[in-house]
């Protein structure tokens, strides 16, 4: 990164009073006079520089140039190959070019400039003054011309030019004499020659050329020479009025990345701006908002050499810049210098840019989740009341149910909002086919076949991130050990494969180049949005990571490597759900149902009370992950949107069974068939009815674990089964140890419920015919809110 160029300069101004002398006697009223003479200056001068420093009062977002006053076109090279060009010479010394005329050269051939610029690159229409400025000396440091100066502005030895100029087809100076000087020195202190054009109003249009031509008239004998091409020798025309049109805009994407644009507009084409310092500074106050200000730890990104470039309207091209991370809402400005070639290179900031904008925070969702954390304890609430005018349960009963409707407020915390078209943020990736710059279509599961994982980098057409994902994409390619699919997307509203075609020129086919034309449908069903991203897909068509913007090879490499062994999804990760509020419900649920602990007839061997839970758990479980877990292993992650709709409905169905019936009829037909399997001795001890229960509490561990991580079990299971043998093997293994997981977490959901002792029993026992009924309405309030979830948003807003 280079040095800064942004300054914020303040003016201080200093009040000098003058000093007073009395005598002694007048001492007292003296200084009485002094102080207060000294409080009004001081008065003045604090007014004074509140005035000069209090900064233009902005009431919003807006944008203000401070734009050079004058711009030149620069007489350059030699005498006999001599050009105008924008460049303001750095060089120092004799200068670089010269022509030397004498007063017989001046009267037979006066002319010592007659030359055209280069074609102009945009049309324009200049309103102003125009000056013609030229440096000449003598060749000799004597006095001579002016000595012999008798008679000056009659006869004499005075120099002057005549001046012609053309812009376009308009003459703009016909043969206009400058003014007069009998010159003496060297270049070392050359004489200016200056010519004006006032109120000139002139159209040009892109390709018309500037012509300039200078004769000579010189009286003295001495050899005279007009100058050019150094630093302090601009022989130059100049432009007093306005010539440069710069644009500068912003976009905040769907992730509060701040995209920037620059647009260099100047009739000779972008390469007038030399160089720019762009900043985004905030937040800060409206009226703060001026160059140059800010703290340090306000300057949120800087800016010099652009992320991209892309094509505009007329064929413009645009500077782009984009920041590194998402930005807080609040009011921020874009701090912009830029420096021009045709101004004085000893100047740091020639153009100033303040860019005022606000980051508006986040749209209130149609129904935020903090509704079903009310709704759910709410029905349970509603339905006891309409229960006791049925039958009256005893008292410990109705704080048992008090006791579930606050529990359920642990899963209802982790739903998603219901919003109109948002994508759902864990899960599998839209199911897409798209057409690729070159002209096929692509599917997602055309893409993702016969590799280990996925990786998607979304972009606007013309931004940044599109370069910066293809190198690290290359990056990553070059890396990793597994095999890597990679995909770009263009998205936006109304994308076009001509604004992909420079793009798709350095891209050189290296992977498809895809086209996201049905208004944006594909990049809003990503997590990410409709903007700057890259997304991992593992081979189940699940989403692993996303990054907004673009994501380092590294930080791909590891996302990849992550996605072949599950994604960090393993039976693990259920017991680290313990430590939450999602599964607070089953320590409501498993408090027992018998009023006293009843021992075997026979003896068991010890720890057989915890193996019959576990394994009547583990089939509860079972029920639930084993048709995902096959789902997901044989690639229904392009159409698992809709599994997940299928699986809130059968939600709903399972709530509304056990509100209805108490009992869901699957998990009676295979608790059943699992406990007739079981050794007599086991039977004899504990009835049916209790193994089943820990049946329906597996079954409720697998529904709350769906609630809050949704892609355990199909990323867990199934992507890891498809990524290789290896993986396959492994999957089995993962599902066996949820099974065991499953059992260990309702065991000890059993252990934590018996701790109060007889009064748990006791509880248990009177609300064991009335909680799973309770709790079944709290599910299908639970399965209700993630299909409307579904239907609103990602599913609607992916057709």
């Amino acid at each position: 990164m280079g040095e800064s160029i942004l300054t914020g300069d303040s003016e201080v101004c200093t009040v000098r009073g003058p000093g007073i002398v009395m005598g002694e006697d007048s001492r007292v009223p003296a200084r009485s006079a002094a102080a207060t003479l000294v409080a009004l200056l001081l008065a003045l001068s604090i007014s004074s520089l509140t005035h000069a420093q209090d900064p233009m009062e902005f009431e919003g977002p807006g944008i203000d140039w401070d734009l050079p006053d004058s711009h030149m076109l620069y007489l350059k090279g030699t005498v006999n190959d001599p050009f105008l060009d924008r460049n303001w010479s750095t060089n120092t010394g004799e200068p670089l070019g010269k022509a030397e005329f004498t007063r017989t050269s001046s009267s037979l051939n006066p002319n010592l400039i007659d030359i055209e610029s280069a074609p102009l690159s945009n049309s324009f229409r200049f309103e102003g003054n125009l000056s013609v400025r030229l440096f000449a000396s003598l060749d000799s440091t004597n006095d001579g011309c002016r000595l012999s100066n008798v008679l000056p502005g009659a006869a004499g030895a005075e120099t002057r030019f005549f001046v012609t100029l053309i812009l376009g087809n308009t003459i703009v100076l016909d043969n206009a004499v400058t003014n007069s000087i009998a010159m003496q020195e060297s270049y070392l202190e050359a004489h200016e020659f200056t010519v004006t054009a006032g109120d000139v109003n002139v159209s040009m249009a892109e390709g018309d050329m500037i012509s300039l031509s200078v004769d000579v008239e010189h009286d003295c004998v001495q050899q005279g020479i007009l100058w050019w091409g150094t630093y302090d020798a601009t022989s130059a025309i100049i432009f007093q009025g306005d010539v440069i049109e710069p644009m500068l805009d912003y976009q905040v994407d769907s992730n509060r990345m701040v995209r920037i644009e620059f647009t260099p507009i100047s009739p000779w084409g972008p390469g007038d701006f030399d160089r720019q310092v762009i900043q985004i500074v905030g937040p800060l106050d409206w009226d703060e908002m001026v160059h140059g200000h800010g703290k340090e730890d306000q300057r949120l990104e800087h800016f010099e050499m652009p992320h991209g470039t892309r094509k505009g309207e007329a064929n413009r091209t645009i500077l782009t810049w984009t920041s590194e991370k998402p930005i807080l809402p609040g009011q921020y400005m874009i701090d912009s210098c830029f420096a021009l070639t045709d101004q004085d290179p000893g100047e740091t900031c020639d153009a100033v840019a303040v860019l005022r904008f606000e980051i508006l925070p986040d749209e209130d969702p149609l129904l935020s989740s903090m509704w079903a954390i009310l709704i759910i304890p709410l029905a349970i609430v509603g339905w006891i009341g309409a229960s006791i005018r049925e039958a009256t349960l005893p008292l410990p009963a109705y704080g048992v149910l008090l006791l579930l409707a606050i529990a359920s407020i642990g899963p209802a915390m982790h739903l998603p909002d219901i919003d109109s078209e948002v994508p759902r943020q864990e899960g599998a990736a839209p199911s897409f086919t798209l057409l690729s710059h070159d002209g096929g279509l692509y599917s997602l599961s055309e893409l993702i076949q016969d590799s280990d994982a996925l990786v998607v980098g979304l972009f606007h057409p013309g931004s940044p991130n599109a370069i910066r994902q293809m190198n690290e994409f290359r990056g990553a390619e070059a890396l990793s050990q597994v095999d890597i699919a990679f995909v770009q997307i263009a998205t936006g509203e109304g994308v076009q494969a001509i604004d992909l075609d420079t793009f798709a020129m350095q891209l050189n086919e290296s992977w498809p180049l895809l086209l996201d034309e049905s208004d944006a449908s594909t990049g809003k069903a990503f997590p990410s949005g409709a903007t700057d991203a890259v997304i991992v897909i593992d081979s189940a068509g699940f989403v692993t990571s996303w990054n907004p913007g673009t994501m380092s090879s590294m930080e791909i490499e590891e996302a990849v490597e992550s996605a072949t062994r599950g994604s960090g999804n393993n039976p693990l990760t259920i017991l680290g759900l313990i430590m939450g509020t999602a599964l607070m419900p089953l320590l409501i649920l498993a408090m027992p149902r018998d009023r006293k602990l009843e021992l075997p007839k026979e003896p068991l061997f010890p720890g057989a009370a915890s193996i019959m839970t576990a394994l009547a758990a583990a089939a509860g479980f079972a029920i639930w992950a084993l048709p995902i877990s096959l789902l997901s292993a044989f690639g229904a992650g392009s159409i698992w949107l809709w599994v997940e709709l299928i699986l809130a409905i059968l939600l709903i169905y399972h709530g509304s069974s056990m509100l209805l019936r108490g009992k869901i009829m699957e998990v009676e037909i295979v608790s059943s068939r699992v406990y007739q399997m079981l050794p007599e001795d086991f039977r004899e001890w504990r009835d049916e009815s209790s193994f089943k229960e820990d049946a329906y509490l597996g079954l409720w561990l697998a529904w709350l674990i769906w609630l809050r991580t949704p892609d355990l079990v199909p990323q867990g299971v199934g992507a890891l089964a498809r990524s290789d043998i290896t993986g396959t093997i492994l999957s089995v293994i993962a599902f066996a140890g949820m099974l065991l997981v499953a059992g260990l977490v309702i065991n000890l959901a059993r252990l934590v419920a018996l701790t109060p002792g007889n009064i748990s029993r006791t509880f248990g026992w009177l609300s064991v015919g009335i909680r799973p009924r309770a709790w079944g309405l709290a599910a299908a309030v639970l399965g209700a809110w993630v299909a409307v979830h579904l239907a609103v948003g990602p599913i609607y807003g992916s057709m």
